[in-house]
C-alpha cells in the first residue's frame, strides 16, 4: 500500500508540502526538523524556495513507505523467535 494518498489527502491534495506539514506528517516536532535539515540529516528531501521549506508529497510518501516496511520486518523477525 502507498503512503502518497494518506499524505496527500493530509493536505488537500497539493504536491508540495511546506516544512510544517511534512514534520507533521512523519512525526517530527518543527524545531526537530529544522535542526535536522541544518545537519544535513532530514529523512525526507527538501528544497527552500525563498526563506521557506518545501517537499514532494511522493517524496514524504516514500519515507512513510520505508518506515512502514522496516516495520514490518522487524515485527516479522519478532514473530519468528
Amino acid at each position: 500500500m502507498n503512503a502518497l494518498f494518506f499524505v496527500m489527502g493530509q493536505v488537500g491534495g497539493r504536491l508540495l508540502l511546506n516544512l510544517e506539514e511534512t514534520a507533521n506528517v512523519i512525526g517530527y516536532e518543527v524545531s526537530t526538523a529544522h535542526s535536522k535539515i541544518a545537519k544535513g540529516e532530514f529523512p525526507v528531501p527538501m528544497r527552500k524556495q525563498g526563506n521557506k521549506w518545501f517537499a514532494d508529497a511522493r517524496d514524504v510518501a516514500s519515507f512513510l513507505d520505508a518506515m512502514r516496511a522496516e516495520a514490518r520486518k522487524a515485527h516479522d523477525a519478532m514473530k519468528r523467535l
